[in-house]
């Protein structure tokens, strides 16, 4: 699939503070969001996605659903803040470090014209959970991740609730992808292993560089590169051993081009986030 690139860069974004408190973090994407649908920037699609799962994790918290919520609150800004500084040494690379390559080649990707709503934000999502998480999951936890694993799952749980409702709000702005669930037998479980199986390699992560400090360095560096070359693929999909390219065609056919109109139909949804289906845990 060829790249259409845009004639000029987007506008740029300012600069986004570091997150104290969650409600700085919902700030933030709040920020994130308002830039993308001014400039029609494609990074508003994973903005309006985490914010849907900030809130929910938000909400989960404030209810006592985890065993420890200020630790999961520790752990929500440990997780923001890698994102945010990813933006920030995208947008002013002379002033700030902390873009990683998993985060460049999703926030490139922007420039992908021809790229659907979902690979945008499956390029995020690849981006922070696959590298950023684990990292921030060793931060927060050290060598008591064990500790910590009950309310990852629950996490997990709470993310794949989210589904649902997300494609509902998809298939308004891509019509085809409503065939296509038909056709796909249990589109939401299909999604939900993907979602599992990239945090699941970010809980590994973690552990590997917990029980081996001595490399942890050198498998930051394959870790780092391994999203990277996933993070390409689900923008610019091969047609080898998978159908995706050919669906991923289907959809674009009729998907709305309008990226700010879809933002903020996205954005719709995104203060309401459904409560955790226990069926998930």
């Amino acid at each position: 699939m060829s790249t259409t690139m845009s004639p000029h860069p987007p506008l740029q974004l300012a600069r986004l503070e570091t997150p104290e408190t969650i409600g700085d973090v919902v700030r933030n994407i709040d920020q994130v969001i308002d830039w993308s649908i001014r400039v029609e920037s494609h990074l508003g699609y994973f903005a309006v996605l985490y914010k849907r799962t900030t809130l929910a994790i938000r909400d989960a918290i404030d209810e006592g659903l985890f065993d420890d919520g200020p630790r999961m609150e520790q752990l929500d800004l440990a997780f923001a803040r890698r994102y945010f500084n990813a933006l920030n040494g995208y947008f002013h690379r002379d002033d700030y470090r902390g873009l990683t390559p998993p985060w460049d080649v999703a926030f490139v990707g922007d420039q992908n014209h021809q790229a659907i709503i979902l690979q945008h934000m499956m390029a995020g999502l690849n981006a922070h959970i696959s590298f950023d998480l684990g990292l921030a999951a060793l931060a927060i936890a050290g060598n008591s991740l064990d500790a910590l694993e009950g309310d990852f799952n629950r996490v997990n749980a709470l993310l794949c609730s989210q589904i649902p409702g997300t494609l509902d709000v998809i298939q308004q702005l891509s019509p085809e992808l409503r065939w296509l669930r038909r056709l796909i037998p249990d589109e939401v479980g299909l999604l939900k292993r993907v979602l599992m199986k990239l945090r699941k390699s970010a809980w590994l992560f973690a552990i590997y560089m917990a029980l081996h400090p001595d490399s942890a360095m050198q498998k930051q560096v394959h870790q780092s590169a391994w999203t990277s070359a996933l993070g390409a693929w689900y923008l610019q999909p091969t047609a080898r051993l998978t159908p995706f390219p050919v669906l991923v065609r289907v959809i674009a056919k009729r998907e709305s081009r309008d990226v700010a109109a879809n933002i903020r139909a996205l954005e719709g949804i995104t203060n309401t986030p459904d409560e955790l289906n226990k069926a998930y845990l």
